[in-house]
């Protein structure tokens, strides 16, 4: 019996050694439960920070910001190419709140998130019409067919308005702003990094969603954490 001991300690050692390595979890994979972890408690503070966002109230300028970022949504999702123009110029946008682009066709748009008492005159008209014009004569991109949109959430355009739209080729839409509309902009980088951004994050406003890249807009924080989107080192966050 006594050639029966090695025998038994060999296999005592594989079973002890096996439940060694179940039992230990390699430095990588705590590592990596440990940046997931920190990367949940940031989306549940992210996610707070937009619910918050999203129900303030919001000044004048606000409202017509996001209804800008509405419109521009809308145009994305349709495969546009948007440049959100007042957002990121201000008070020198030239009354270009969008310029949007898809294939050779160029929109130069207005957003006006008025109330119902309110009336879009000819001179909103003419101010928009000749921003387009500008913008055709002066744009590096040469090729382009050029068109004038202006939106409205709630006023009215007044007849003599129409009639100036009419003959100019300037198309009027109305257009209510919802609210609800997806905020997060989801993004893949060159390198394949998946990021999400936030409404009130630095460099919001230059950023697009590029749908044939597999980009999108979620309506929480957690629709992009669950599909692989992480918030992006603050270096990068407006890249």
């Amino acid at each position: 019996m006594e050639h029966l001991w090695p025998i038994s300690i060999l296999a005592g050692g594989i079973v002890l050694f096996i439940l060694f390595l179940t039992i230990r979890k390699p430095k990588e994979v705590i590592e990596d439960q440990n940046a997931l972890n920190k990367a949940r408690n940031a989306m549940d503070d992210d996610e707070i920070a937009l619910e918050e966002y999203s129900n303030r109230e919001l000044s004048p300028l606000e409202v017509g910001t996001r209804y800008e970022r509405y419109i521009g949504h809308l145009y994305e999702i349709k495969g546009y190419k948007v440049n959100y123009h007042g957002a990121t110029n201000a008070l020198e946008d030239l009354g270009r709140d969008l310029i949007v682009k898809k294939g050779k066709d160029v929109l130069i748009v207005q957003t006006k998130c008025w109330a119902r008492k309110k009336h879009i005159h000819e001179k909103h008209i003419f101010q928009l019409y000749g921003s387009m014009v500008h913008f055709s004569r002066t744009s590096e991109t040469k090729g382009l067919e050029s068109k004038a949109v202006i939106y409205t959430s709630y006023a009215r355009y007044s007849g003599r308005a129409i009639e100036i739209a009419q003959d100019l080729g300037v198309e009027l839409k109305t257009e209510k702003l919802d609210n609800s509309y997806p905020k997060v902009k989801c993004k893949i980088s060159a390198k394949e990094e998946k990021t999400y951004h936030l409404p009130f994050d630095p460099g919001y406003d230059e950023l697009s969603v590029d749908l044939s890249k597999g980009e999108f807009f979620a309506h929480s924080v957690l629709e992009a954490f669950d599909k692989g989107h992480r918030r992006p080192e603050k270096k990068d966050s407006a890249a």
